[in-house]
């Protein structure tokens, strides 16, 4: 057998004997193909464009003659088949709706299409340009590198959120995918410092040495000796940087920064898009406890997720 298939099972077994990371992984999988059945199937969820680009089936405007619902009342259905329900399937209602009418269960299975989607956008543009500058910054040295240090000392120095604020006050855009663009700017020295501090201690071993001695080229012994050899502690960052990117989201929704247009998000229906705290105050208290509770579901279970990881690609922890 092929050493890397070896390495792989090898690795899939002691990540999967890890119950808490296995559990972890599961549900963010889980929260991941939601987000895809989305993205294939929109009509199922309530997805749907109309002509003004506001959704048509989960919208916050109201339905008429649909009130908002309590646990207990007639619209929260035991049944666990979708049956028609004004026109719409009845299993959206079973956690009630919001003070807009909106059924919470399926405003938030569409929330995580737009929440993941950004945020992987987020990880893996920031993140990629991060590991490539950090990789060239760390195997090449000299005023490289010290320059790359001293720019990400200036972008760790700031609160990243305030810089994100002034970031977007600049752009004078708040829309999700500006705040994405933001987070790229901002995420990118993260990666860039890790990524650089794996290369100074792999460009010294043996075989690089060994590269660079038979006429290997800067750039091979980068992108083929090295990068490749210090990826592992970024796969755990990326699973952690997940979690993290949609509690920003959330967070800015808070703060009122961000603007979605009626847009399902995460953030947006816990805080009930500027009414939640003070529904939940008056007792109304499932618009944005429910949704909190998903939110927090999935940042435990990514974060547990990468807890394994680093367990099992981390050398020293293995042992």
């Amino acid at each position: 057998m092929h050493p890397a298939v070896e390495e792989f099972k090898s690795t899939a077994k002691l990540f999967l004997s890890n119950k808490l990371a296995l559990v972890g992984g599961t549900i963010t999988a889980i929260y991941f193909l939601i987000a895809l059945l989305d993205v294939v199937y929109p009509e199922y969820l309530g997805g749907g464009i109309n002509g003004s680009n506001t959704f048509t089936i989960i919208s916050l405007m109201p339905y008429g003659s649909i009130s908002p619902a309590t646990p207990g009342s007639s619209l929260v259905y035991p049944s666990l088949f979708p049956v028609s329900h004004y026109g719409f399937p009845a299993w959206w209602f079973f956690l009630g709706t919001t003070m807009y009418q909106v059924p919470i269960l399926p405003a938030m299975l569409i929330a995580l299409k737009y929440d993941l989607s950004y945020s992987l956008f987020v990880v893996l543009i920031g993140g990629s340009l991060g590991i490539v500058v950090g990789v060239v910054a760390g195997y090449l040295g000299g005023i490289f590198d010290e320059l790359l240090m001293r720019i990400t000392d200036i972008f760790f120095s700031i609160p990243f959120i305030v810089l994100l604020i002034a970031w977007l006050f600049v752009v004078g855009n708040t829309s999700l995918l500006a705040v994405s663009e933001a987070l790229v700017i901002i995420w990118w020295p993260i990666y860039a410092r890790l990524v650089r501090g794996q290369a100074l201690s792999t460009k010294a071993l043996n075989y690089v040495e060994a590269a660079r001695a038979a006429g290997s080229s800067k750039f091979r012994n980068i992108f083929v000796h090295v990068l490749p050899n210090v990826l592992s502690p970024v796969y755990v960052q990326f699973s952690l940087d997940l979690g993290t990117i949609v509690l920003i989201f959330a967070t800015l929704d808070f703060l009122s920064i961000v603007h979605l247009s009626y847009l399902p998000e995460l953030g947006a229906l816990i805080l009930g898009y500027g009414d939640g705290l003070g529904y939940l105050v008056s007792g109304y208290w499932w618009p944005a406890i429910i949704p909190g509770i998903f939110l927090l579901i999935f940042t435990v279970s990514i974060n547990l997720m990468g807890d394994g990881l680093r367990d099992v690609l981390d050398p020293k922890l293995r042992r």
